[in-house]
């Protein structure tokens, strides 16, 4: 697995040799930007694989020389996982980040009843535990398998069926509480992991944005955690195709406990054409529909 990171940001056309310059100063080397010709605007997006020789270290001293020499302050970050055949082939376990390039992947709450509490005093983050079934519009489902509202996974009545018919252990469902029109609403349905794994390895990567305010002390928030990392021998006796992680997830604002599904999961929604097989974000079959499963690493 190797990781890559995109910057993004915009500047005069005439500043666009020095830009490149200060990041071979830095051991990266960039093309040419794109001129927006309309108001030659240079417009950099490079991407670059973080490791030994190019620190993450390294790059939060390049944005200081870039704001202290040519003013530059705004600077998009994004972090990418990229992993082998190998890693996919070996996998176990995957986590599905995605079931779709499209924001039609999430729906709204419309009332789902929870307690709140707060977890940290510093950055706010607040613990939910559901005390009612999910409330959601089913129309809004059309024709998806499986969306996603605030942390849950949420599955057609179809993709259970085949759940059952291939035998997918591991996991409850409790039917969701359509609130919404008539015409259109289906039944639809909370897959809820019955299980949840031992705590990742401590050799997972944690990254941060040094464009933003440094984590919190919680070590949550602000953090941005790489793949999940298992050592084999606490996977080797797992049973089932569906779990919770023991480590805590957020959406900004609530925490909630990542879902991570099977291979054989994986394959069955590949099998039945319900996505093409997706290789990571900047897979070209990476479409509004397709599903995007990252593979766990093992040690």
């Amino acid at each position: 697995m190797k990781v890559e990171l995109e910057n993004l940001f915009s500047i005069d056309e005439s500043n666009q040799d020095q830009v490149i310059k200060v990041y071979n100063r830095y051991g990266i080397f960039i093309g040419a930007p794109e001129i927006r010709k309309r108001n030659l605007k240079a417009s950099f997006n490079p991407i670059f694989t973080l490791n030994e020789e190019v620190t993450y270290e390294q790059v939060a001293a390049l944005y200081k020389s870039l704001e202290r020499e040519l003013g530059i302050v705004s600077i998009g970050e994004r972090f990418y996982f990229d992993f082998s055949d190998s890693e996919y082939e070996q996998a176990p376990l995957f986590t599905l980040n995605s079931t779709g390039n499209s924001p039609d992947m999430f729906l709204d709450d419309k009332g789902t009843l929870f307690s709140i509490s707060t977890h940290c005093q510093h950055c706010g983050l607040m613990e939910k535990e559901q005390l009612s079934p999910i409330v959601i519009d089913t129309t809004e489902m059309k024709d998806r398998h499986l969306v996603h509202v605030s942390g849950y996974w949420i599955a057609s009545q179809e993709l259970v069926a085949l759940m059952k018919q291939e035998n997918i252990q591991g996991y409850e469902l409790l039917e969701v509480i359509h609130q919404g029109p008539e015409k259109g609403k289906q039944k639809a349905f909370q897959i809820i992991p019955t299980q949840v794994l031992p705590e990742c390895s401590n050799e997972r990567v944690k990254l941060y944005f040094a464009t933003e305010q440094p984590p919190c002390r919680c070590g949550l928030s602000g953090v941005i955690n790489g793949p999940d990392i298992y050592k084999n021998e606490d996977l080797k006796d797992l049973t089932g195709d569906i779990f919770y992680s023991a480590e805590w997830s957020h959406d900004g604002r609530y925490l909630y406990r990542k879902t991570l599904f099977s291979r054989k999961f994986r394959e069955i929604i590949i099998r039945n054409n319900i996505s093409r097989e997706v290789r990571g974000e900047k897979d070209k079959n990476f479409g509004p529909r397709d599903w995007l499963f990252d593979p766990v690493l093992l040690k």
